[in-house]
């Protein structure tokens, strides 16, 4: 996985998400929103979110191990969109939006290339349960939330 498929990953789903017709508040990650006006910047914020789901085919996990995620790696791909999510707020600000036609910023592409799934990239899953060997949970066992907080810190 690379760059460019996270990123397609990411407009893929806010091209086919649809948000409902309503009149109440739709609050994304603490900034609100009138989905009747705001459809637009609705589809923007989502789009600009980091996505990271199972995947298979990766690296083997250690040299020797799993190839796929499926089945237990949830909580750690949870924690990745999260320490993901504060990366970009950090160095890109809240209020920055991924453009299609646009030349990405260094600090974003530097965002998802530590998420990579190599064993080489700072908080891919290979590096995740590995530290999580450190925990006491062994490769391709789930995780909880304290386990994947405690790894990532």
């Amino acid at each position: 996985m690379d760059a460019a498929t996270l990123t397609y990953d990411t407009l893929r789903f806010g091209e086919f998400e649809d948000f409902p017709e309503t009149s109440e508040p739709v609050w994304i990650l603490g900034k609100e929103y009138n989905a009747l006006t705001e459809k637009d910047e609705i589809l923007s914020d989502v789009t600009s979110r980091l996505w990271f789901t199972y995947r298979k085919n990766f690296q083997p996990i250690g040299g020797t191990g799993p190839t796929s995620d499926t089945g237990w790696g949830c909580m750690l791909r949870c924690g990745q969109m999260i320490l993901g999510e504060a990366l970009m707020c950090r160095h890109l600000g809240r209020d920055w939006r991924w453009a299609r036609d646009q030349k990405q910023r260094e600090e974003y592409i530097s965002i998802l290339n530590a998420f990579i799934d190599k064993k080489d990239s700072y908080y891919s899953i290979h590096q995740i349960a590995q530290m999580g060997v450190g925990e006491g949970k062994p490769i391709g066992q789930w995780y909880g939330p304290n386990t994947v907080a405690q790894v990532l810190k």
